[in-house]
């Protein structure tokens, strides 16, 4: 049984939507709807399309960096935990490279943040306060997922970026073990956040923990030698 959807193409990529996503969309904007407020269902249907129009937006900044370097792009797929671009070959072992293809997702939503907050200012200049909101949350979305990518942890664009910082420094082990390390902690501090109602941090708190674990047990722990 598939739990995703293509929703079309771009670059010749296919995008894939999985119904993980779907369902977090309609439990987040649930109150949008149930309101009977004209302008609030409108404000609600603009801020899943932005939100899903952000998250594309950063993995096509992934699929266009890495064409710099002629590394094509399998296929796209945004879900419940973010998205992922899916290279049909390995990056180049160029920290430069690397850096520019890991980092060209959070600069999206750097650009996305910094145009949804002007576009906010514009919308309260005209007198439309509900469509301001609406920006104003797509502005702070965008915002959180420029911090929470730079973070310093598997199989965030943060720790991808300082492994391959770290890989020619230290050898593959050490630059693992250390991004792994700062990813438990990372995981604890969204857990920490989460605790104790929100069920959708935890479920990324868990992922971050498997993928950070997963990592660390590949190069035989903190003391094991590989």
């Amino acid at each position: 049984m598939t739990t995703r959807f293509e929703l079309g193409r771009i670059g010749g990529v296919p995008i894939f939507v999985d119904m993980l996503l779907v369902l977090i969309l309609i439990l987040f904007s649930h109150r949008y709807f149930t309101s009977g407020d004209t302008q609030l269902m409108s404000a609600g249907i603009l801020i899943i399309i932005g939100i899903l129009a952000s998250i594309l937006l950063h993995e096509v900044g992934h699929m266009l960096a890495a064409r710099i370097w002629k590394v094509g792009t399998d296929e796209i797929e945004i879900g419940g935990l973010g998205g992922v671009a899916r290279f049909s070959s390995s990056l180049p072992r160029s920290v430069l490279a690397q850096t520019v293809v890991f980092l060209a997702g959070p600069f999206a939503n750097l650009l996305l943040w910094q145009g949804f907050s002007a576009l906010t200012t514009e919308a309260w200049a005209l007198g439309k306060p509900m469509l301001g909101i609406a920006l104003a949350t797509l502005a702070s979305i965008n915002f959180w997922l420029l911090v929470f990518n730079l973070l310093p942890s598997y199989p965030l664009d943060g720790g991808r970026t300082l492994d391959a910082w770290l890989h020619p420094v230290l050898g593959p082990i050490w630059s693992v073990r250390i991004v792994a390390g700062l990813g438990l902690a990372v995981t604890a501090l969204v857990v920490w956040m989460a605790l104790p109602t929100n069920f959708w941090l935890l479920f990324v708190a868990f992922a971050l923990f498997q993928s950070n674990w997963a990592a660390l047990d590949s190069v035989g722990g903190f003391g094991g030698r590989r």
